[in-house]
């Protein structure tokens, strides 16, 4: 059985660092960074809001494709580790790109389609790459729990980083900051991306003369697979209520306590350790628990999260150590639900093995950002509808005027014009964000774990059942 190498465990864990800091850079920020410095008009803004979710459901369907290049791919520095070398490079340039060049009105809204498009599909090429290379690194199941545990660690530092300075960084002077963290995350990403592709050593594949994979038979191992369609579908439900809890989040803060970063800092502050104690806690619950009891814990810790986050100022006061509360508990759950799922689709891979003679990691691996891409189009959509008809969008767009204004050297503080701008907010627009953000969030988790809990059947006992016939084999 193929072990794994202290080189491999800290080279591929801690290269996530610089990925998922330039994702969160444009995942997270990317919508914040039009509103508030662009001045478009609503049709404008409705077609770069479209444009993203074309973008990200041809980044789901692509991904499924990009799995089937890397099935078939035969290179000479591994199966992985070149396709992760190239995504990072041609991301790296694009991520400078989209967040330097600055074109007005319609020119902005063709020029952010085609850049927007092509940051997809480069992050695609190493994203896809990169996760599909850790089932090869070890087939033990306790190590790749480690594994799978240590590198979303690593991940939410990335996020944690980006997601906590950002919002301090850009506001009152967005214009150019949005440029310079362009230009130094994308940096990052492209070290951490070298640090990958020259310390990982990819353990050689065992079905080196099998037939390539087409496209007929990679739509066969997609949804002939009767587990990976349930952990799909829970990925796409997770993601949704994510995304969604996100996407409104720099909003929300601006509305609540007015044009500054600090709450929201603070407020990512929280989401780390929420991250990092659920990621922390995770192996000390594996050795009680069973994974679909862990599941269960983070459903219910966040769904308390959410309920506590829906109550304030209406049926409880705005009282802001208890907003970071309620986000510990939302993060904290939704992180134990997700390291659990990563370990389910990664052994959706034997068993697919046992079935079919063949592991396709590519394929099965690329699932995972093939439903988080779908998923966060569906937010997409949902969030453009919200930001237009509550009325935020008008607002923001006052503050972008100011942002601009600010990024000439035509004025010098616009923190108090701002907030001046944001106080007009009705109990209404409020509302629609609240709602937006913490009920139909906590409705997916729900729904996630219902149909996990129902459908979902490789449990320790059948993973340890799958490795004992493949050993037979």
């Amino acid at each position: 059985m193929q072990s794994l190498s202290k080189r491999n465990k800290w080279s591929y864990s801690i290269g996530c660092i610089g990925r998922d800091m330039v994702f969160i850079l444009v995942s997270m920020f990317i919508l914040p960074y039009i509103q508030y410095t662009m001045n478009l008009t609503v049709p404008q803004f409705s077609a770069v809001s479209g444009i993203m979710v074309l973008a990200r459901i041809w980044d789901a369907i692509n991904d499924p494709m990009m799995g089937m290049i890397i099935e078939n791919t035969r290179l000479k520095g591994g199966k992985f580790r070149p396709w992760i070398m190239i995504g990072g490079i041609t991301n790296f340039i694009i991520t400078i790109l989209l967040f330097t060049i600055r074109p007005s009105g319609w020119a902005f809204v063709i020029f952010f389609g085609i850049f927007y498009i092509s940051w997809g599909m480069t992050f695609t090429i190493n994203d896809i790459s990169y996760w599909s290379l850790l089932p090869n690194l070890s087939r033990d199941n306790h190590e790749r729990n480690e594994l799978t545990n240590l590198v979303l660690v690593f991940a939410s530092i990335g996020q944690f980083l980006a997601g906590g300075l950002i919002p301090v960084l850009v506001t009152g002077n967005a214009v150019f900051m949005y440029r310079l963290l362009g230009i130094c995350i994308s940096s990052l990403f492209l070290s951490f991306t070298l640090l990958t592709y020259f310390g990982v050593r990819e353990n050689p594949s065992h079905d080196e003369n099998r037939e390539k994979v087409n496209l007929k038979k990679m739509w066969k191992v997609l949804f002939q697979n009767d587990q990976l369609i349930i952990v799909s579908t829970v990925i796409l439900l997770h993601t949704i209520a994510t995304e969604l809890f996100l996407a409104f989040g720099m909003n929300f803060f601006y509305f609540e306590f007015g044009y500054g970063g600090i709450q929201l800092t603070i407020f990512t502050v929280f989401f780390a350790l929420g991250t990092l104690a659920a990621l922390m806690l995770f192996p000390l619950l594996t050795k009680r628990f069973k994974r679909m009891e862990i599941i269960a814990i983070g459903t219910m810790v966040s769904t308390l999260g959410y309920i506590v986050f829906l109550s304030l100022g209406y049926i409880m006061p705005m009282i802001e150590w208890i907003l970071y509360g309620s986000a510990f508990l939302i993060f904290f759950g939704q992180n134990l639900f997700f390291v659990v799922l990563v370990v389910m689709t990664a052994n959706v891979i034997e068993y697919n093995e046992l079935n079919t003679g063949e592991r396709n990691e590519s394929i099965i691996f690329s699932v995972r950002p093939f439903m988080t891409k779908l998923g966060a189009a569906l937010q997409q959509g949902l969030v453009t509808v919200v930001l237009i008809i509550s009325g935020v969008f008008v607002y923001s767009q006052k503050v972008a005027e100011l942002e601009i204004q600010k990024g000439q050297g035509l004025i010098e503080d616009i923190s108090k014009r701002a907030n001046i701008i944001l106080s007009g907010a009705t109990p209404q627009m409020l509302f629609i964000l609240r709602i937006g953000m913490g009920l139909i969030p906590m409705i997916s988790m729900l729904i996630a774990y219902i149909l996990i809990k129902n459908k979902y059947k490789i449990t320790e006992e059948k993973y340890d059942e799958i490795l004992a016939a493949l050993e037979n084999k």
